[in-house]
C-alpha cells in the first residue's frame, strides 16, 4: 500500500494550451513538502493542486506530495480507509494564485472517535474474496464499508504501483458513499481491479 499515491499520480493527465496562474510543480515519497520549478499553467490550468497522502500503518506514518497545475474543478476531496493496522488517506487541495502552493501541504485531520457502524474485516492474498467473523469499529466520517478484490497486492499489501501485482481480497471502513468515488474506480475498467463495492455495514446506532 506504500505505492498506493505513486499509482494516482499515473493516473493523473492534463493538456496544454496557454498562459494563466504559476504553480510550484513537484513530487515527493518523503514528507508532506517537497521543492520545485514554478511552472506557469496552461489557460485551462486555472488552480494550483496539491495531492496528499498518509499511511500508518503499525503506528508508523509516511507521507507523500505532489504539487501540480489543475484543470478542473474538482472540490477539496478527501479519501480515507482503515484497517485494524492500516490507515489511509488521500487529500487534494486547491488554490488560485500565483504560487499558492508553496508552503507544506496540512492534511485534514479525521475524527478519532467510533461512529457506531462496524464492518467485516479480512484481507486474503491471492483470492479473488474474503470473508471473517472479525470486525472493525469504524470511526469519524469512514461510516462504509469497503470491498476491493483484483491484481492490486504486492507482498501482502495493496500496491496500485504497476508492478509485481497479484490478486487479493480486503474488506474495511472507509468514508466514500459510492464505488465510482474510489480513487481507483477507474481501474475496473482495465480488469486491474475485479470489484469495488461500498456497503452500509453494521450499524449499532
Amino acid at each position: 500500500m506504500n505505492a498506493l499515491l505513486t499509482g494516482v499520480i499515473f493516473l493523473i493527465a492534463f493538456t496544454a494550451t496557454g498562459k494563466s496562474i504559476d504553480c510550484v510543480t513537484c513530487y515527493s515519497t518523503d514528507g508532506t513538502d517537497c521543492s520545485g520549478e514554478v511552472t506557469t499553467c496552461d489557460e485551462d490550468q486555472t488552480f494550483c493542486r496539491t495531492l496528499t497522502s498518509e499511511i500508518r500503518k503499525d503506528g508508523v506514518a509516511s507521507n507523500q506530495v505532489y504539487k501540480y497545475c489543475g484543470g478542473d474543478e474538482q472540490p477539496h476531496w478527501i479519501y480515507r480507509e482503515e484497517s485494524l493496522t492500516t490507515f489511509f488517506q488521500l487529500e487534494i487541495q486547491n488554490c488560485e494564485t500565483d504560487k499558492c502552493n508553496e508552503e507544506p501541504a496540512q492534511l485534514t485531520p479525521g475524527a478519532n472517535t467510533p461512529n457506531g457502524v462496524k464492518c467485516m474485516h479480512c484481507f486474503q492474498d491471492y483470492s479473488e474474496d474474503c470473508n471473517s467473523e472479525e470486525t472493525i469499529e469504524c470511526i469519524g466520517d469512514m461510516n462504509k464499508c469497503l470491498f476491493v478484490s483484483g491484481n492490486v497486492c504486492n507482498n501482502g499489501e495493496l500496491a496500485f504501483d504497476g508492478t509485481s501485482f497479484n490478486a487479493c481480497a480486503v474488506r474495511h471502513c472507509t468514508n466514500i458513499a459510492s464505488a465510482d468515488l474510489h480513487p481507483f474506480y477507474g481501474e475496473v475498467a482495465t480488469g486491474i481491479i475485479q470489484k469495488i463495492e461500498i456497503s452500509e455495514g453494521i450499524n449499532d446506532a
